[in-house]
């Protein structure tokens, strides 16, 4: 019974209490307007920016790097066309050793592959 031992609470703190910075705000001070959560903290809410992972082997046209499957770079997304409710997405990341080339990389949901 918790009413017997004065060191357990009756009541517990909720989990939604908790925000994502990993602090306690008090509801009065998100109504006065003291708690500004932060906006664009991350790179794909700023630029459009992912961390994109190569699913195929590949090389460079211009300095003949080799590219191999697994490789992650940083890639812009972009939304380019829709097949059905399905959208395809364009993913756009540059050479590593001459970063002249650039890479393009489209999701194929018709295929279930990249093109």
């Amino acid at each position: 019974n918790n009413g017997d031992c004065p060191c357990i609470r009756a009541t517990m703190s909720s989990l939604a209490a908790t925000q994502a910075d990993g602090y306690y705000v008090p509801p009065e001070q998100l109504d006065a307007g003291a708690y500004k959560p932060k906006a664009n903290h991350n790179q794909y809410l700023q630029r459009n920016v992912v961390r994109f992972e190569l699913p195929f082997d590949g090389f460079c046209t211009r300095c003949d790097a080799i590219v191999g499957k697994g490789t992650r770079f940083n890639a812009h997304k972009a939304h380019v066309g829709d097949y059905f409710s399905s959208k395809i997405y364009e993913f756009t990341t540059k050479c590593r050793s001459c970063a002249k080339c650039e890479f393009r990389i489209r999701t194929n949901p018709k295929d279930q592959t990249f093109g």
